[in-house]
């Protein structure tokens, strides 16, 4: 999250943010897997995801991506597909960088 979120820098967060995460920097847990980069089942990255119709009229998410915003190209996209519900939680989103080292 370089680009986004320097090493050093300090940050504000929106605990439980409500609404559309679409393109939102956010720290996610998720307890059946483990970050592929670092390890451990909470990660930040940038959200994306893409939904489909339910029967009832609502909808859910098909794939929900957790991607990278790095320079290093060893940090790959989380991809989680047909996820049940509470599986993912969205702790928070980024709301803005407030020191730069």
């Amino acid at each position: 999250m370089n680009r986004r979120i320097p090493s050093g820098a300090w940050y504000l967060w929106r605990a439980n943010p409500t609404g559309t995460r679409q393109g939102k920097v956010v720290p996610a847990e998720h307890l059946d897997i483990d970050d592929p980069d670092l390890g451990g089942r909470y990660t930040v990255k940038v959200y994306e995801s893409d939904k489909v119709p339910t029967d009832d009229g609502g909808w859910r998410h098909s794939v929900v991506r957790l991607k990278p915003d790095s320079d290093d190209p060893m940090f790959e996209p989380i991809v989680l597909e047909d996820l049940e519900d509470g599986a993912l939680r969205i702790i928070a989103e980024l709301l803005e960088v407030l020191w730069l080292p």
